[in-house]
C-alpha cells in the first residue's frame, strides 16, 4: 500500500517571553553565524528547503515550510545548543498549519506580539533574519512571497495607522528626549547603570547617532560588548561624580537607594550652559533640588512615562484597524499558495498548446515558397491565439482554487491538454 506523503505546511516552533523565562531565552539567541549554521543544520539533518530563525530578546522562532513534525525541529534545537530535549520542550509552543502560521509571523513582524506593544526594531530583526536565510538559500519561493507580504502589511500600517507613533518603551522615550534636547549628537553623555533598562537606553541612544556616551557601571564585563560594537567608554560606578560634571546629558537608570545625586554635587560643573538630568531610578537617585540651581534642567520617570502611555494608548487603539489589515495580508497570500498548487498544471498547458502551435507552424511554412514575411506573420498569430485560448482557462482555474473547488477543473483540463496527473509525474 502507498503511503500517502503529507502536505507541506508553514509551521512555527516558538520560544518566547510569554512562556519561557529569561534563563531559558538567553539559551537559544542567534546571532548571524550561528542562525545561517542552525539553517543549514535542520536543511542536512531534516531535509528541510525553506525556513527563517527569527531571534530577539524576547523570541526565538523557526519557521519552516515543510511536513516535518514540528517536535523534531525543537530536538534539532536542543541539539545545535547542547540542551537536554526534555529540559527545555515544554517552554516551545508549536504552530503546524499555514493560515494560524502566517497569521503568527504578521503579527510578530509588525509588533503585536511584542513586550513593547508596536517595538520598532522587530521589523528590521526579520529583515535581518530574511537575508541571512537568502544567504544559505533557505527562502524559496514560498518564503519570499510571505516575508514580502510582511514588508507591505508593515509599510500600510506605518502609513495607515498610528500604531507605530511615538515612544511606547522608558528607554525608547528617553532616546527621544535625548534627540529633543541634544542638536549635536556628539555632545558629552552619561548613563548610570546598565541594568535592563540602562542597556535598552544604551542602545536606542547609540543605534540612533550619539557617539560620545560613557557608561558608570559596577563591573567593566557588562559594558565589554557595548565598547566593542558602538565605542562606549567605561568608567567604574565609584567615579560617577567626574563624568557626570562634564556631560551634557545624564541619564540614571539607578535606583536611590545605589546612588544619589545632590544639588551640592555640582558644584564645580564645567558647562556654563544648560546641563539635562532624566532620572529612570525607582526611589528617585537624582535630587528634585538640582533645579534650584540655574543651568540644571531634571526629567523625572513620571515624566517620562507620561509619553510611554500617551504613545501606548494610541497604538492600542490603532489595533483593530491593524488587525484588519493583517487579515487582508493573510487572505490574500493563501489565495497566493492556491493558485501556488496549480501552476504546473497551467505551465503544462502553455508547454502542450505551444508544442502544438510549433507542428502547425511547420506545416504551413511546408506550403508557402517564401517563408520570411509568412513565418513572421504566422509567428505572431498563433501565438496570439494561443494566449487567448489559455487565457480564460488559467482565469477560471485561479478562480476556482480560491473558492477551494479546482480539483475537477484539473481534472477535465488535464484530459484535454493530455497533461499527466501530478501523481504520476
Amino acid at each position: 500500500m502507498e503511503v500517502q506523503k503529507k502536505e507541506n505546511q508553514l509551521q512555527v516552533v516558538s520560544l518566547s517571553h510569554k512562556i519561557a523565562p529569561i534563563s531559558i531565552r538567553e539559551s537559544f539567541v542567534f546571532d548571524e553565524q550561528k542562525t545561517k549554521d542552525f539553517l543549514l543544520f535542520i536543511k542536512d539533518l531534516l531535509g528541510i528547503q525553506e525556513a527563517i530563525l527569527i531571534s530577539t530578546c524576547n523570541r526565538t522562532e523557526v519557521y519552516y515550510f515543510d511536513s516535518i513534525e514540528p517536535e523534531l525541529v525543537i530536538q534539532a534545537l536542543a541539539s545545535f545548543k547542547a540542551k537536554f530535549y526534555s529540559d527545555i520542550h515544554s517552554y516551545f509552543s508549536v504552530l503546524n498549519k499555514t493560515e494560524a502560521s502566517v497569521i503568527h509571523l504578521l503579527r510578530v513582524g509588525i509588533g503585536l506580539e511584542s513586550q513593547v506593544l508596536g517595538d520598532l526594531q522587530i521589523i528590521n530583526q526579520v529583515k535581518n533574519a530574511y537575508q541571512w536565510c537568502a544567504d544559505v538559500q533557505m527562502a524559496g519561493p514560498f518564503l519570499h512571497k510571505l516575508l514580502h507580504s510582511l514588508f507591505f502589511v508593515n509599510k500600510r500600517v506605518v502609513q495607515e495607522t498610528s500604531f507605530r507613533s511615538g515612544a511606547a518603551s522608558l528607554s525608547y522615550a528617553t532616546k527621544e528626549l535625548a534627540e529633543e534636547l541634544l542638536v549635536d549628537k556628539t555632545q558629552p553623555i552619561c548613563v548610570l547603570g546598565l541594568g535592563e533598562i540602562g542597556l535598552a537606553t544604551v542602545r536606542n541612544i547609540a543605534e540612533n547617532g550619539f557617539t560620545n556616551i560613557t557608561v558608570c557601571n559596577r563591573t567593566e564585563s557588562a559594558v565589554l560588548p557595548l565598547v566593542e560594537e558602538f565605542g562606549i567608554k567605561y568608567t567604574p560606578l565609584q567615579d560617577w561624580k567626574k563624568i557626570v560634571l562634564k556631560s551634557k546629558l545624564i541619564v540614571s537608570a539607578l535606583s536611590g537607594d545605589v546612588l544619589s545625586i545632590e544639588k551640592g554635587d555640582m558644584a564645580n560643573r564645567q558647562f556654563s550652559g544648560f546641563q539635562y538630568f532624566i532620572d529612570l531610578g525607582l526611589p528617585r537617585s537624582i535630587s528634585p533640588e538640582i533645579e534650584s540651581e540655574s543651568g540644571l534642567i531634571l526629567y523625572n520617570l513620571d515624566q517620562i512615562q507620561s509619553k510611554v502611555s500617551a504613545a501606548l494608548d494610541l497604538r492600542r487603539s490603532s489595533i483593530p484597524q491593524v488587525e484588519n489589515i493583517v487579515i487582508s495580508a493573510k487572505e490574500e497570500f493563501l489565495d497566493w499558495t492556491k493558485e501556488m498548487q496549480v501552476s504546473p498544471v497551467i505551465h503544462q498547458m502553455k508547454n502542450a498548446l505551444e508544442q502544438i502551435r510549433i507542428e502547425e507552424m511547420g506545416r504551413f511554412l511546408k506550403k508557402v515558397e517564401v517563408a520570411g514575411v509568412q513565418a513572421e506573420w504566422a509567428d505572431e498569430l498563433t501565438k496570439n491565439l494561443m494566449q487567448r485560448i489559455i487565457k480564460n482557462h488559467v482565469v477560471q482555474l485561479k478562480a476556482s482554487c480560491r473558492r477551494g473547488d479546482s480539483e475537477q477543473l484539473v481534472g477535465v483540463l488535464s484530459q484535454i491538454f493530455n497533461i499527466e496527473s501530478s501523481s504520476e509525474a
